[in-house]
């Protein structure tokens, strides 16, 4: 087994005055003004067979504890799209580090001309217009169970109701007409419908969810074009464009220099754009790039 160094840094609103000890981690703020800081570094040392496990094993340790977190201090914390280093203890004589580095950057929106004008009319013909405020919600959504469940709700108010006597339920037929029986069943199926365990409080694993977004969004697409006539261009990448969550980023083994610069603010600033010393810090802090090391 060896040993690895990982400090990640967690986006969050919440303010943390002091450092604080947590389960084995250690948690305190990305910069020395707490009071004007948005970020926490999340420390811990890993023991595992190869970087892979030891990254797949902080997370699963740190998420809890980030749920915990937001619910506490009423606040949100962005778990991906964070900068971090993992640095090999064991094993390591050349002091290679792997570093994850993150910054934010503009949106990138959508023509809105004569093609999208031409269909604004045909949405007078939706049976069910408020399910379009779902629909329109999902674009703002940033994170991935409040635009899954934005979407739902969304094919489940187009769909429509059906009314007996007894009950009032979603029409069950037009929600397969929408999503096709394999997706209908991969949300709806009694026991392991991802739909029904969302609702319940469940999560997910990765596997099953992997895309899952893109393809229900995918399925109101069609409807709404092969049911109401209404064209939504298709030749575009990642639909649903909003203000939020958009970043630029990459991975790279790099050699330091000196274990001293295990600090995810003076790595950041070697890196930042925005800063006119940061090739100066780069040549203080590395010693050149290290093409994807074996046995990490």
């Amino acid at each position: 087994m060896e040993k690895y160094l990982i400090k990640y840094k967690i986006a969050t609103v919440a303010e943390l005055v002091n450092a604080f000890d947590y389960r084995g981690f250690r948690f305190e703020p990305a910069t020395n003004e707490w009071w004007h800081c948005d970020a926490w570094i999340a420390t811990k040392t890993i023991e595992a067979e190869n970087i892979i496990k030891a990254r797949s094993q902080f997370y699963k340790e740190l998420l809890p504890l980030i749920e915990r977190f937001s619910v506490v201090s009423q606040c949100a914390f962005r778990v991906t799209a964070n900068t971090y280093f993992i640095y090999k203890l064991t094993n390591n004589k050349d002091k290679v580090i792997y570093i994850f580095y993150v910054r934010e950057s503009g949106h990138t929106g959508l023509m809105f001309d004569e093609q999208e004008i031409n269909q604004l009319d045909n949405f007078d013909n939706v049976v069910n217009k408020e399910a379009l405020i779902y629909v329109a919600e999902a674009a703002n959504a940033s994170t991935f169970y409040t635009r899954l469940t934005m979407l739902i709700m969304g094919i489940e108010g187009l769909a429509g109701e059906l009314v007996t006597k007894k009950e009032i339920k979603t029409n069950k037929t037009e929600l397969i007409t929408i999503l096709g029986q394999p997706l209908f069943d991969q949300l709806y199926a009694y026991g392991t419908g991802i739909r029904n365990k969302l609702f319940h409080g469940k999560t997910f694993s990765n596997q099953l969810i992997d895309g899952l977004t893109e393809k229900v969004y995918d399925k109101i697409r069609d409807y709404l074009e092969q049911k109401y006539n209404i064209h939504l261009e298709k030749n575009v990448v990642n639909p649903q464009r909003n203000f939020h969550g958009n970043f630029q980023f990459a991975g790279t083994y790099e050699k330091l220099t000196d274990v001293k610069y295990l600090d995810i603010a003076t790595i950041e600033s070697s890196f930042d754009e925005n800063n006119p010393k940061k090739d100066e810090v780069y040549r203080n802090i590395f010693d050149g790039i290290v093409i994807s090391p074996a046995n990490y």
